[in-house]
């Protein structure tokens, strides 16, 4: 029996490998002497002459041992893993596991060779070495299996569910409240997502740390704020295009804390001034009517006639405000019929995150769909490399009207 010759690590290395008889490996008294001994034996046996370019291997004591996993890299990724000087594999029992970076993903696919794949440590390719000295070294282990890494979309729809079982309601409530409240760290731990992908996440669903736990502000708490603040707008005839941040605190600091004063205009604001004195908001036209219209829907079953819909939607916002359907992407479902037109609430958030099974409830919920209104309900799952066509071929089958000349898309499932 012999220990397996390899070419193919051989002509990697541009280098000679020697096969090695096992019943001449017992190697007593000075090991390097007899191995160097040895290997001048054998390259005189194989004639190799010039032995300049020719390395030794042995198998180590632990060879066979299956503890080292093998990821193949580009030289990109492999830059970034130097610079941070570690990744972190994220994922639960039953999830696949995802690599993260500091602000990016990557899933994890198993691969197969029909190469071997040595793991030889401190491995030399020398060029200037001779028969008397030639690099010895061990070879740990064999494999055939490596993984490859591919870039894939922050992972956080988990996140949102987790935060809403602790949503803040306000300090009455916060004795009654019995969730599992979530550190940063306790987050790092359950997402898969980069730590910055994560805290993008945290500030685009708008939750904010309270004493070193991260929560989302209930929906309808975080309306009566909304509501507290225009009121005081109005009562005071200040402009939604010029709000005294500091002062509104103040003001409302009796029914509602600061700090859900502040959250609230800035997240549906942005800072247009600053003084030594006051800091001012501007609120966001698109932010506030998405905010309302998406609360009238919510507190509503069903389908909603769409001009009784415009009015009320039009009552809540400060006056200079104009509504429009396009604020309500991915929010809002509109049906045509010869009589009238109707409006529903179809949040992204509630839709599986599965495309097939997105392009199901999709279809459950209307059975032709113009491309205008599918598009927002696809968005999220685009992911590095993907685009919403590539999804609409694989899923649907597409038509054109022929009046309005608008692509339809139905399922590709006959039902």
């Amino acid at each position: 029996d012999t220990y397996p010759f390899f070419p193919s690590l051989g002509s990697m290395l541009g280098e000679e490998i020697i096969e090695r008889p096992m019943d001449e490996l017992s190697l007593q008294g000075d090991e390097e002497a007899v191995r160097r001994a040895d290997v001048k034996l054998r390259s005189e046996e194989a004639c190799l002459g010039d032995v300049r370019n020719t390395q030794v291997l042995y198998f180590d004591e632990s060879f066979g041992q299956d503890d080292i996993r093998l990821i193949e890299m580009t030289p990109e990724l492999l830059s970034v893993l130097k610079k941070e000087k570690q990744f972190v594999l994220r994922g639960d029992a039953g999830e696949d596991a995802v690599l993260c970076s500091s602000n990016k993903s990557y899933t994890l696919r198993e691969c197969t060779t029909s190469n071997s794949l040595l793991l030889i440590p401190e491995l030399s390719t020398d060029k200037e070495t001779n028969g008397d000295d030639l690099p010895v070294r061990n070879v740990a282990s064999t494999n055939f299996i490596y993984y490859e890494l591919k870039l894939c979309r922050a992972k956080l729809d988990k996140m949102r569910g987790l935060l809403q079982k602790t949503a803040y309601r306000g300090e009455e409530c916060e004795e009654e409240e019995k969730g599992e409240k979530l550190t940063m760290e306790d987050i790092l731990e359950t997402i898969q997502a980069s730590e910055d992908e994560i805290r993008a996440g945290l500030d685009e669903i708008g939750a904010v740390e309270l004493n070193g736990y991260w929560r989302v502000i209930d929906h309808e708490y975080k309306t009566s704020a909304m509501s507290r603040i225009l009121t005081l707008l109005e009562e005071m005839s200040w402009s939604w295009e010029r709000v005294p941040l500091i002062e509104t605190c103040h003001t409302l600091a009796e029914l509602q804390p600061r700090f859900i004063t502040e959250l609230c205009l800035r997240v549906y604001g942005n800072q247009s001034e600053e003084s030594e004195e006051e800091v001012f908001m501007r609120l966001d036209e698109v932010n506030v009517s998405r905010f309302y219209g998406e609360y009238i829907l919510s507190s509503t079953s069903g389908k909603f006639s769409l001009a009784e819909f415009t009015e009320v939607w039009q009552d809540a916002l400060p006056d200079g405000m104009t509504p429009e359907l396009v604020h309500l992407r991915g929010v809002a479902l509109i049906t045509k019929s010869p009589n009238q037109e109707t409006i529903s609430y179809l949040p992204v958030s509630g839709l599986p995150v599965d495309p097939a099974a997105r392009f199901a409830a999709l279809f459950a919920r209307k059975e032709k769909w113009p491309r205008d209104d599918i598009v927002p309900y696809l968005e999220d799952l685009v992911g590095p490399g993907q685009t919403v066509n590539s999804l609409l071929l694989k899923h649907c089958r597409s038509t054109t009207d022929p009046k309005s000349k608008e692509k339809i898309y139905n399922s590709k499932i006959r039902t």
